[in-house]
């Protein structure tokens, strides 16, 4: 049974949070975490601003942790790992290391001697993984709701793909180029990492261009499951989808990494429709046999099919500040700097869009980022 619980929560004032929260945690079966070690894990995409939206807010987090600490957890500790980082991240600017000292947490770095495993489903491809994943008895993700400008939604699913060290991450779209090829890779690692339990931050979540430069856009939604497939999947609904068209939860159904909400305690996600969220728009699903047979075989070809459907990311000149974020993270170094403007080969250009998720100021846009 993949029961969703989904709480109203109007702001970030702490005592709101905490008991919504809580109230979430115990209708969704939160599992006991007595004398547990217990990871959570939150979106930090980027080390931002918290009230741009792009992370987990620190109210939630902290909410977690309060509630675990009641429920008399032995350890608690809070890690993630974004695409581009140095050497021992710390996230100060979204206020993640505040919270951690002041409740007295362990922040981990994922990048220190990860453990390099076969991920399912993958044809025996292997990733480096957090190692931090074998010495704890629970792990929680702690998702942000928000648009994903490849995959659609990015959500509790998606989210454990920060259990690989940064800039291990973006080869990963050189290696799985289509959506459906991708959603199989995130789903393998779920099924590798088995989150226990999630927690959504739908209070103000994002709409338009996500995971990094969409807008904020008002929820006041708290969701908790122990099945975090069934949690995207109430997402997905709530944002206006249908869920069956996103690929990470197209595929996790398929694979029976979880299952569709059979029901909803508290608030039902059907009666949350947000009907003018501003989606992302859906492209024709590649066909099976495209999608996730002849990448194997012929990989040349389905790149080709792939820079052939996905428009490639437009590089603005005026907001450009230059940092060289996006030069940095593309995995086929399409990219370079000529004077104050951003110079892409389309050929090289696999389409992955990490250049836009990683750009601080709003310098790229993907054509048509809203659904018709």
């Amino acid at each position: 049974m993949s029961s969703v619980a989904i709480v109203a929560c109007e702001n970030y004032e702490q005592a709101k949070v905490d008991l919504a929260v809580e109230q979430a945690c115990l209708a969704a079966n939160m599992p006991s975490v007595l004398d547990k070690r217990v990871l959570l894990k939150p979106n930090v995409l980027s080390d931002a601003k918290e009230e741009r939206c792009i992370t987990t807010n620190t109210s939630v987090v902290r909410a977690v942790i309060h509630l675990l600490k009641k429920q008399g957890a032995k350890e608690i500790l809070v890690g993630d790992s974004p695409g581009l980082q140095g050497l021992a991240f710390v996230p100060r600017s979204c206020g993640l290391d505040r919270v951690c000292k002041e409740e007295g947490v362990r922040w981990v770095d994922f990048t220190q001697n990860p453990t390099t495993r076969t991920i399912p489903y993958t044809r025996g491809k292997s990733l480096p993984l957090a190692s931090i994943l074998d010495e704890v008895d629970l792990l929680f993700s702690l998702p942000k709701l928000k648009t994903h400008q490849l995959m659609y939604t990015t959500g509790a699913v998606k989210n454990l793909f920060g259990l690989v060290p940064g800039l291990h991450k973006s080869p990963c779209h050189v290696l799985f180029p289509t959506r459906e090829l991708f959603a199989t890779l995130i789903v393998g690692i779920l099924k590798l990492a088995k989150p226990s339990f999630s927690l959504m931050d739908g209070i103000i979540g994002m709409e338009g261009p996500g995971p990094a430069n969409g807008k904020p856009r008002h929820m006041g939604l708290i969701l908790a499951s122990t099945d975090a497939l069934a949690l995207d999947y109430a997402q997905a609904v709530v944002m206006g989808y249908d869920p069956l068209t996103i690929p990470i939860i197209a595929e996790g159904l398929r694979r029976e990494a979880g299952s569709k909400p059979s029901s909803y305690p508290l608030l039902d996600a059907n009666d949350l429709i947000v009907e003018d969220f501003q989606r992302i728009q859906q492209q024709k699903q590649t066909s099976f046999f495209h999608s996730l047979i002849a990448p194997f075989f012929l990989s040349r070809y389905i790149r080709r099919k792939v820079k052939k459907d996905r428009k490639p990311p437009v590089f603005l000149v005026d907001p450009c500040i230059q940092c060289r974020r996006c030069i940095e993270i593309c995995p086929v170094q399409a990219l370079h700097l000529e004077g104050k403007r951003i110079i892409i080969n389309e050929k090289v250009c696999v389409r992955c869009y990490c250049c836009h998720e990683v750009c601080p100021a709003h310098a790229i846009e993907i054509e048509e980022q809203r659904e018709a």
